[in-house]
């Protein structure tokens, strides 16, 4: 499965994160941005299996955020989404989103809960519509 980084920046965060998603032989870090479009010009072009998007804060608050999860959802077929919540975020607002699916909210810092974000979407993924459950 691909996955695609955003809005992590270049340095030991961004290392560290990869380094926990390749652990996995299943999973590979083909690219990474840190802006939204940026970001967006990378997933049309890579069409990743999963995009892992940093959030400081909620994804209501940040248009940016919001911008690319809408733009990789719309994608043909719809990238999986891991929402990467940074510690000091008290709570991510997922109103109208739907999470027990394609879409997940992991702690930053919780590795457990990020590999299974992972491997969730990339059963879905498997079998060729990754809103739906094998």
């Amino acid at each position: 499965m691909t996955v695609l980084v955003v809005g992590v920046p270049e340095g030991e965060e961004l290392e560290l994160l990869q380094s926990r998603i390749q652990r996995n032989p299943h999973f590979r870090v083909i690219s990474h941005a840190h802006g939204s479009e940026v970001a967006l010009a990378h997933a049309r072009v890579l069409l990743p299996d999963i995009t892992l998007l940093s959030l400081a804060g909620g994804l209501g608050d940040d248009a940016a955020a919001r911008a690319v999860f809408d733009g990789v959802r719309a994608l043909d077929p719809p990238s999986g989404v891991v929402l990467h919540a940074r510690a000091t975020a008290a709570h991510v607002a997922l109103t109208g989103l739907a999470v027990d699916g394609a879409v997940h909210v992991v702690r930053a810092g919780d590795e457990e809960g990020l590999m299974r974000a992972l491997r969730t979407i990339g059963l879905r993924r498997s079998t060729c519509d990754p809103d739906e459950m094998p």
